[in-house]
């Protein structure tokens, strides 16, 4: 079964943002709540979130860029679990959100549209 489910606060009222972390946790799960601005991750503390996901992909663009990390990180409180999510495409791209504050990065793209996944992966670590 699933561990974990992600909300989108950019897609989702906080009355539904509550009510899904609500049953999420009745099934023992963990929510990820994603963010990309100031406002989102306001709305993502009031929430309670634990797992915070900085997408760094602005969803009505689809541009990305690293420091949105870089941007919102420091504003997390410690404690919290910060995941960069999207954008990351290089072993530098990881130490800036590393260093901006992330505990995790989540990779999709840049391993997906790779020739070799394996090699790519092997050179991001």
């Amino acid at each position: 079964g699933a561990d974990a489910i992600l909300l989108i606060v950019a897609m989702l009222s906080p009355a539904k943002l509550a009510e899904l972390r609500e049953l999420a946790e009745k099934f023992w799960m963990q929510t990820l709540v994603e963010v990309h601005d100031e406002s989102e991750l306001e709305t993502a503390l009031d929430l309670g979130a634990e797992i915070i996901g900085v997408n760094n992909r602005n969803l009505r663009t689809f541009v990305t860029d690293v420091s949105v990390t870089e941007q919102l990180a420091g504003k997390i409180p410690s404690g919290k679990i910060v995941v960069s999510e999207s954008g990351i495409n290089s072993p530098e791209d990881i130490s800036r959100v590393q260093a901006a504050g992330a505990h995790a990065a989540l990779i999709g793209e840049a391993l997906i549209t790779s020739d070799d996944i394996g090699r790519k992966l092997r050179g991001l670590v």
